[in-house]
């Protein structure tokens, strides 16, 4: 009983006395014989030297060497280094600067033993957690056995459904192709994994599908647009893909499922009945177009001739000998007569493109962009065009007449489109906004045609200018109407690598 007790208290005296006391002799003694030779050198070095001392021994031997570095500091330090020299006292003017001394000398032995204790617990730490890790990651693997056993059961029944199904990770990497896809792109499964199954969509919609499912990825909602996936003989089919997530019970993503519903049939007839309908507004547009053509040649032709007429007999009076000033008056007169009557037919037909009471409504305008944008892709479908969004966020809304805003957006995509038949390029339409001030947002529509030749550009937005082979001329003479009634500003130029741009500004005040 004797033996053991007093082995005990062996060990706690080495532990907590002799342990920190000689790791704090050792330290202080290093620090004084380092002063002497270095106070020749630099002012005041045992301060530094004893600092380190200090938090050397309470990071190594704890907070009782500490303690200890920080009496046998104070001592050495006021023998050797404070007037009166070898000496304990203390002169008045250094009392001072001894205090300040033991003061910052026992903040820094709690600090670093403080510290030391903090970075041994974590030691421990992460020991225990290693420890739990390793039994969690047992766990995990017999969880993961079960997982790909329920995936190995899921896979079968995938193969067996007459339908085009992928999954993706969370990250959005197809993980799987079922059976039926495969066949329909005549590709093996490891040539779609990942980005693999991206390559088969028609090139003219992977850019707004990519885009779309970045979003689906980011926001965790489903997934659903139409596209056209390219068959194994390079044939282009539209689909309607959806795609949807699967969560884990903490409401995390962990993987999506795809699903393609072959929609070709329904886009014909949908591009059909659209040609159909855009046949029948051009006629009706070419109708109206004569009709107004008709009704102000009508109009126009008897003030015309008769000014033309008065004109005549005009010179003729005034080149009589001796003129006759009287006839030359009355006839002047019946000229101004006929041009009233003239302005006034103009103005009739300039009231049938100018309401009395304008509309005005707070809209989004990238929705409106966006809306336009769908108006459009058969169009550009067709065309074989590329419809690009990049639209600035959080606009404000805008006041303005909907109806005519988009109809000048309408005029100017189209237009672009048109202007790229034929073209061997790449055809692309983008839709931009930016905000141009705090007072104005800039729509921008630019395409990558012919361009614009510099001699017309500013002659484009004039009513009757066309360069179209059957064109009136009158579409962009109306943008430009509408965007000035909405206190904008609309100009057209050349892009530096091929392609025109048509801009057009609308307030956002006032």
């Amino acid at each position: 009983m004797g033996e053991p007790r007093s082995g005990a208290v062996s060990a706690l005296a080495f532990e907590y006395g002799l342990k920190p006391a000689g790791i704090a002799v050792v330290f202080v003694l290093v620090a004084l014989l380092w002063t002497f030779p270095l106070q020749h050198l630099i002012d005041y070095p045992f301060v530094f030297l004893f600092f380190g001392a200090i938090m050397g021994s309470a990071w190594f031997g704890g907070s009782i060497a500490g303690v200890i570095a920080v009496v046998l500091s104070s001592l050495l330090v006021t023998y050797f280094f404070i007037p009166p020299f070898y000496s304990i006292s203390v002169a008045a003017e250094s009392q001072s600067f001894l205090a300040a001394f033991i003061l910052f000398a026992i903040t820094m032995s709690f600090v670093s033993s403080a510290r030391k204790r903090a970075e041994t617990q974590v030691k421990q730490a992460r020991d225990l957690l290693e420890t739990r890790v390793q039994e969690r990651t047992a766990e995990l693997e017999q969880s993961t056995r079960e997982i790909q056993r329920s995936e190995r059961e899921l896979r079968l029944l995938t193969e067996a459904i007459p339908q085009q199904i992928w999954r993706a990770d969370a990250s959005g990497a197809i993980e799987y192709v079922n059976q039926n896809l495969r066949e329909y792109l005549g590709s093996p499964e490891e040539k779609l994994l990942k980005e693999g199954l991206f390559r088969a969509l028609d090139p003219r919609d992977a850019i707004v599908l990519r885009e779309t499912w970045q979003q689906a990825l980011e926001t965790g909602t489903p997934l659903e647009v139409q596209a056209r996936v390219l068959n194994a003989q390079k044939e282009s089919r539209w689909f309607l893909i959806r795609a949807f997530p699967q969560s884990a019970e903490n409401g995390r993503i962990v993987r999506w499922y795809g699903l393609h519903i072959d929609i070709e049939e329904h886009e014909r007839e949908q591009q059909s009945l659209t040609a159909r309908q855009e046949r029948l507004s051009r006629i009706s547009r070419d109708l109206s177009m004569s009709e107004i053509a008709v009704s102000i040649a009508h109009e126009l032709n008897q003030p015309m001739t008769a000014l033309l007429t008065h004109a005549y007999a005009c010179r003729e009076w005034a080149a009589s000998t001796p003129p006759n000033l009287e006839k030359v008056s009355a006839t002047a007169e019946k000229i101004v007569q006929e041009s009233t009557r003239a302005s006034a037919v103009v103005k009739r037909v300039r009231s049938l493109f100018s309401p009395d009471e304008p509309v005005r409504v707070a809209t989004d305008l990238n929705r409106l962009i966006q809306d336009s944008a769908r108006l459009l892709r058969d169009d550009a479908a067709r065309h074989g065009v590329q419809m690009d969004l990049d639209l600035e966020d959080k606009l404000s809304d805008i006041e303005m007449d909907p109806i005519q805003i988009q109809q000048v957006i309408l005029n100017l995509a189209k237009n672009s489109i048109e202007a790229m038949a034929g073209s061997r390029k790449e055809r692309v339409v983008q839709l931009s906004t930016r905000a141009a001030s705090e007072d104005e947002v800039l729509v921008i529509v630019s395409d990558t045609g012919p361009g614009i030749a510099p001699e017309i550009v500013a002659n484009i937005f004039e009513p009757f200018f066309s360069t179209k082979k059957n064109g009136t001329g009158i579409g962009l003479a109306i943008c430009r109407s509408i965007v000035e009634a909405h206190s904008g500003r609309i100009s057209a130029y050349e892009n530096k690598l091929g392609g025109a741009t048509l801009q057009f500004t609308v307030r956002t005040r006032g």
